[in-house]
């Protein structure tokens, strides 16, 4: 909550000084995710994001990239497309899955794929 609030995209990792890497808020909402606790993800959520992933895994193209979050009916699709094209599918791949309210769209498409 803190990172959304102060829109703090990555937050560096240090020991003793020492800089040990960098977290983004998408790897700790996914570490969180899952971890299966029942204070992160309520069961219905849960279940939405297994509804939203396998509609996913429906389309054409590589959804390895893309990390998807529920929350409250609401879905968060966060990570790598392929293309312009591949990024509005996933979006409404998951607009179209039963009981998603919103989709909180932050893929951004995978220049380096584009250009190889």
């Amino acid at each position: 909550n803190l990172l959304e609030k102060h829109n703090i995209k990555r937050v560096p990792i240090v020991q003793d000084g020492r800089l040990l890497g960098i977290v983004s808020r998408a790897n700790l909402l996914q570490a969180m995710a899952s971890r299966g606790d029942a204070n992160v993800l309520q069961p219905d959520d849960a279940k939405l994001r297994e509804a939203v992933m396998a509609s996913l895994r429906k389309q054409p193209g590589s959804i390895a990239l893309v990390n998807v979050f529920a929350e409250a009916g609401v879905i968060s699709l966060w990570g790598y497309a392929d293309s312009e094209s591949e990024r509005k599918a996933i979006r409404v791949a998951a607009e179209l899955t039963p009981g998603v309210s919103a989709v909180n769209d932050n893929l951004r498409v995978n220049r380096m794929k584009m250009s190889s």
